[in-house]
């Protein structure tokens, strides 16, 4: 299906150093910034892709990306059926091909192109960043919670993700979030929520995601979940196993006090905004979260893998979980611990 496409709708969706597709607003990106007078991120992701193996015969060094856009007109004879293809993603289009051609009719003041409407999934992983989490925080007017559990990609996030938050008063968190998600209904967005017990959920589910039409690949339907936890839910059980764990009324407090503040750039997908800050729990509490996840549902095996890689200061940890908890363990449960993983 051939469909006119707002310039400005399209992303692109540029490798990282790993490799990893990385959804980039076209005004960030090298290809654009190569034709408006700045090389040298062109140069660098240039050599990336031959270091990646992804420069394919023809991939265009920036002298000759320059020599093409002073020659090159879009479906001109003999390639009037050279469309660009894209990707539909919730209001927004991800550029499948075309990333030079795109750029230079966005140069010339073109605000609509014409492209060919792409169906499946994509060939290589990436982040989704259709929801900007970045300007969700920075925003947020409300400052007790923590982001648990954190997977080391935030504020980037991959499809059918979700972001762990403890927090003092979920309602109040809860309402600070929807306040901020107007645009994304208007952009045809649902949003679903769910009070499960001791936690609440927010569903973000992008406009044309149905059981029949699923444009993030297979069993995509929802594309990012808040999850709000103001008590504790270790005495919850499931169908799998589980270990219930006690903990004392004022443990989510204490970690809320010693909350620190990590600072982030906005993605490459958003507008440019400098910086902004987010809450985490400190290096040893974050540590005891992963910690008591794996007691409690012991298949989260993540969780203690991470815990064992990167615990530091052993005696506060124990004394965290033996203050807070009727967890109890020692030097010797470490030491076991550490050399049961290396086994």
């Amino acid at each position: 299906m051939i469909k006119e496409i707002e310039i400005d709708k399209i992303y692109f969706r540029l490798f990282d150093d790993n490799g990893f597709d990385n959804p980039t607003k076209i005004d960030n990106s090298p290809v654009y910034n190569a034709i408006c007078g700045n090389s040298k991120p062109y140069d660098e992701y240039h050599k990336r892709m031959v270091r990646l193996g992804r420069a394919k015969a023809g991939y265009m060094n920036t002298e000759d990306f320059l020599k093409f856009e002073e020659s090159f007109n879009y479906l001109a004879p003999p390639y009037e059926n050279d469309y660009v293809r894209v990707k539909q993603t919730g209001h927004l289009y991800a550029g499948w091909d075309g990333a030079h051609r795109i750029s230079v009719e966005k140069k010339r003041g073109k605000k609509t192109i014409k492209a060919i409407l792409m169906d499946g999934g994509f060939k290589h992983k990436g982040y989704s960043n259709l929801v900007d989490l970045s300007t969700i925080f920075n925003n947020l007017n409300y400052d007790d919670y923590v982001i648990i559990k954190d997977d080391g990609m935030f504020p980037n996030y991959v499809d059918d993700d979700d972001l762990d938050l403890l927090c003092k008063d979920r309602n109040i968190l809860r309402q600070c979030i929807i306040n901020q998600l107007g645009e994304y209904e208007t952009n045809g967005y649902k949003i679903f929520e769910k009070n499960k017990q001791v936690r609440h959920h927010i569903d973000i589910i992008p406009s044309g995601t149905n059981e029949q039409n699923k444009p993030y690949g297979v069993n995509n339907l929802l594309n990012f979940r808040f999850d709000l936890l103001d008590q504790s839910p270790y005495l919850q059980q499931f169908g799998h196993f589980t270990n219930k764990i006690e903990i004392k009324d004022n443990f989510f407090d204490f970690i809320l006090d010693r909350k620190i503040k990590k600072e982030f750039e906005w993605p490459v997908m958003f507008e440019k905004q400098g910086t902004f800050k987010a809450n985490f729990p400190c290096e040893t509490d974050d540590l005891v979260v992963r910690f008591m996840e794996w007691v409690w549902q012991p298949h989260k095996q993540r969780h203690i893998n991470y815990v064992i890689n990167n615990l530091k200061n052993t005696s506060e940890f124990i004394e965290v979980v033996n203050e807070f908890t009727n967890i109890e363990i020692d030097d010797t449960y470490i030491k076991e611990m550490l050399n049961q993983e290396k086994k």
